[in-house]
């Protein structure tokens, strides 16, 4: 529901406006009333509302004065007057105070309906708008945590060429500390038809931060977050080599529990915490990411956090299930090399030949089926978004999650991930061929601009001739020139104008018809605006 205050010092209108709005019809609130600016003036900052009806002769504060010191205090609601006064001062007042409707008494109520209808209309626009622009930040904020932190996430996944990774490591503090990483899962709503939200990521990273810089613990030299996807993210322990491992683990552990608090605030959604075990070299690192992306896979409602070891002691408790799980380190840098390179056919090869290998060996297990699913998607979604695809595009990810838990045999997995790398490779091609046209489209523009310049060249001539719709060309042209459409035409207007000056055998005013001007003033307004100096002085410089 939207809120309103009414502010008027007649009492009488009060009621009756109060009454007689329909204010359940239209989603309003009607939050508080008045009979003088000082106590409209409370009243808005007690309340925010969305929308104030105020009268502007009233005792003590008219309603202008309660509006200006409004809005200098930040408050930015709608605004009707309703006044018995058709003073200009005031409704020009009420421009500069950004009123949205001013109404003379007497009004009917029939006519203040219409007035907060569009207002309510306006209002659930920005809204969406809003929405809209903090959906899209998420995402922003998501696809850029995919690079942030780049080799470190890829050595966690086990992904970069071990000579690139020596590399970096050379001079690095990693070289002489342990290592052990936490896996963190948020997990889909018990309700399917539920909207699964993304976590907060930044807040919970810096409480991360915070519990760090808090601890006596002056062994644990770094902590680096890692966001896998969208759900799933990843923290990087490391710690003093001098350090006992008892005691890096007990704490860790500890950690892990706060941070379980903190996040049970920000976070109303099922989770999983995984906790690898202690390595002693940097090398060992995507080990220790796999065993915690084993150990949360073991969490239950009863024990959220579950560490690598505690899962390996319990092993005879557990039939069937081996503690083995070897990552495929050198099918994910393969497929990592053909996706880069859109080589999808070489990508289906990999995946066939990767699933005989698995027959031979006979190597997963169901639930190990879908650990790998997972992986090769943050695989794919770390690369193709190199490629400038963002998988959101193509995938629903709740449909994805179902598809992969699903998923338990070698038949299933391949199926699944043929299926899915044809489609980004469908994907791939029909942005390629939409590219072409674009950019056959454009060429098209400019060439006829070029030969036309003289003529009352229109966007929506053209757009009948190359087949597209007149704002999406517009968008094409300016995305690969730089320029809108007309700012292009103008250009290459005053470019030839300026040739045919500096040539000397024309008059300005024949200049100007030349290049498509009948009006010769607007054209030297124009020219100046484009080249900094009028038609008549060009020659003088």
């Amino acid at each position: 529901m939207w809120k309103a205050i009414i502010i008027d010092d007649d009492r009488q209108i009060l009621r009756i406006m109060k009454k007689v709005i329909p204010w359940d019809k239209l989603g309003i609130t009607c939050v508080g009333e008045g009979t003088d600016g000082e106590v409209g003036l409370q009243l808005i900052k007690e309340n925010n509302p969305d929308i104030v009806l105020t009268d502007i002769y009233m005792p003590i504060m008219n309603g202008m004065e309660m509006l200006q010191h409004s809005r200098e205090n930040g408050f930015d609601g709608k605004v009707v007057i309703l006044s018995g006064y058709s003073d200009f001062e005031y409704a020009r007042t009420a421009l500069r105070l950004n009123v949205h409707d001013y109404l003379s008494k007497p009004v009917s109520i029939e006519t203040i309906e219409t007035v907060l209808t569009g207002i309510i209309q306006g209002l659930e626009k920005e809204k969406e708008k809003q929405l809209d622009q903090e959906d899209l930040s998420h995402k922003l904020e998501y696809y850029q945590s995919l690079y942030s932190n780049s080799w470190i996430k890829s050595m966690m996944m086990g992904i970069e060429d071990q000579s690139t990774m020596e590399f970096k490591q050379e001079n690095s503090h990693m070289v002489d500390q342990r290592h052990m990483v936490i896996s963190i899962q948020i997990h889909k709503s018990e309700y399917e038809q539920l909207e699964l939200q993304r976590p907060d990521w930044a807040t919970i990273r810096n409480m991360l931060r915070d519990i760090h810089k808090k601890s006596a613990f002056t062994s644990l030299k770094n902590v680096e977050w890692v966001e896998l996807s969208l759900h799933h993210s990843a923290i990087l322990l490391s710690f003093d080599k001098e350090e006992e491992f008892r005691n890096c683990s007990k704490f860790s552990k500890s950690l892990v529990e706060d941070l379980v608090n903190v996040m049970a605030h920000s976070i109303h959604q099922p989770i999983s915490i995984g906790i690898g075990r202690l390595k002693e070299n940097w090398t060992e690192i995507a080990s220790s990411t796999e065993e915690a992306i084993q150990a949360a896979y073991f969490s239950t409602d009863e024990h959220i956090i579950q560490c690598f070891e505690e899962i390996e002691q319990k092993e005879c408790e557990i039939p069937k299930i081996k503690l083995d799980f070897k990552r495929p380190v050198q099918f994910y840098r393969e497929l990592s090399a053909t996706i880069k390179n859109n080589q999808f056919d070489q990508t289906l090869d990999l995946v066939e030949t990767f699933t005989k290998s698995c027959v031979e060996k006979n190597s997963y297990l169901p639930y190990q089926w879908q650990l790998l699913c997972k992986e090769i998607w943050i695989v794919l979604t770390y690369n193709l978004y190199d490629n400038g695809i963002n998988l959101e595009e193509i995938f629903d990810e709740k449909k994805v999650n179902r598809q992969i838990d699903r998923i338990e045999t070698k038949d299933q997995f391949e199926d699944w991930l043929r299926k899915s790398i044809m489609t980004i490779a469908d994907y791939q091609k029909m942005n390629d061929k939409e590219n072409i046209r674009h950019k056959q489209a454009v060429d098209y523009m400019i060439q006829y601009i070029h030969d036309h310049y003289a003529e009352n060249i229109t966007l929506n001539e053209l757009c009948e001739q190359v087949y597209i719709s007149r704002n999406y060309l517009s968008q094409i042209f300016k995305k690969a020139t730089g320029l809108s459409f007309n700012h292009y035409v103008n250009k290459v207007r005053m470019d030839k104008a300026k040739y045919l000056i500096l040539e000397g055998n024309y008059l300005i005013y024949e200049v100007a018809e030349k290049v498509g001007f009948k009006n010769t003033p607007y054209f030297s307004s124009l020219f100046k605006k484009y080249t900094g100096v009028n038609p008549t002085d060009l020659l003088k410089q």
